[in-house]
């Protein structure tokens, strides 16, 4: 697009459908424009800040779809920590536009900097946004396999949005994590103890959440995920199912998903049964003998009761039965 005639930016632009943002702190960033061209796109970014608990706040995304020109490619939550000397920022968005907005919103709630920012995982919706906040970030902290792959992949993930989008997304700085865990481990920030907890790459290679013990709150990324269907083509669905419980024994009085809204210890409750429900009616296929594709219509019926509570479910279900039919196959049979 940034090689683009004039022709086919008006051509581009006629396609953008803008919708109208009510009831929000509206924070207009993007900058679209071509070689030679100095033509601004201005999308307002409904970047309202839920208070969480008494330090921590979240910014939640209004869409349940993939990144598009009706939500400008923000389609993932962002969740931050008020301490004492600065911001603790988990995950960032989907580009660095959008962590702009995300910038502007923190500063409604404070004048304090982002000094560390939290990567839980390595899709680009959640850690693009970085480069927002190279004035004043310390440390980026991720997993080693999400540090690698942020540096090998991030080229390919600046590219889909930007496709995605219809180009509302441009181009993003890719910054890359600066500190890395290779365990579970306590970070201190300033008057906080922040706790990492690795999934064991349930949902997807490296996940990283924190835990904030004296908040009783829980920032999850997409190992969490509330009222939209969770992803299961890029995890390990068995690692999945042995974090939940402990993630339940923790006792959380607020949950930051990865997607949809804020929710509690009932959430990840009500996640667990719906990710066991997946694995028993995929493992009872394969002992009947079924394909992938002949099981379908019996696994979508098993997971009926989960339908009203987890938009997306038919369409998810279709693109990442096979990944789990050939996981639970590798690991049963």
């Amino acid at each position: 697009m940034d090689n683009g005639s004039n022709k086919d930016m008006k051509r581009m632009l006629k396609q953008i459908k803008i919708p109208k943002l009510i009831g929000k702190l509206a924070i207009s960033v993007g900058l679209l424009a071509g070689p030679g061209l100095a033509c601004v796109l201005a999308f307002d970014y409904p970047m309202r800040v839920e208070k969480v608990s008494e330090r921590v706040f979240a910014l939640i995304t209004p869409s349940r779809e993939l990144p598009n020109p009706e939500n400008g490619g923000w389609n993932s939550n962002m969740a931050f920590v008020v301490a004492k000397d600065g911001v603790l920022l988990f995950d960032s968005g989907s580009s660095e536009a959008i962590g702009l907005a995300a910038k502007n919103a923190i500063r409604s709630i404070t004048d304090k900097p982002v000094r560390w920012i939290v990567n839980s995982h390595a899709h680009g919706d959640h850690w693009l946004g970085n480069a927002a906040f190279s004035d004043t970030v310390e440390t980026i902290i991720a997993s080693a396999p999400v540090a690698e792959l942020i540096a090998n992949d991030g080229a390919r993930w600046v590219a889909l949005f930007n496709d995605m989008t219809g180009g509302i997304t441009q181009r993003s700085e890719i910054k890359t994590p600066n500190k890395i865990i290779n365990k579970d481990d306590i970070l201190s920030i300033s008057n906080l103890n922040v706790e990492l907890i690795l999934s064991g790459g349930g949902h997807s290679p490296g996940d990283l959440m924190a835990w904030l013990p004296e908040e009783r709150v829980l920032l999850s990324g997409d190992v969490i995920y509330s009222d939209r269907m969770p992803s299961t083509n890029a995890g390990d669905l068995a690692r999945w199912l042995e974090i939940l419980p402990r993630l339940e024994a923790l006792d959380p009085i607020a949950v930051v998903p990865g997607h949809g809204s804020v929710t509690d210890k009932e959430g990840i409750t009500q996640l667990l049964s719906l990710l066991n429900a997946l694995w028993q009616s995929v493992e009872e296929g394969i002992e009947k003998g079924l394909s992938d594709f002949e099981m379908l219509p019996t696994v979508s019926e098993a997971l009926e009761p989960f339908k009203s509570r987890y938009p997306g479910l038919e369409e998810k279900l279709r693109r990442d039965l096979s990944h789990v039919y050939l996981q639970i196959e590798a690991t049963t049979f």
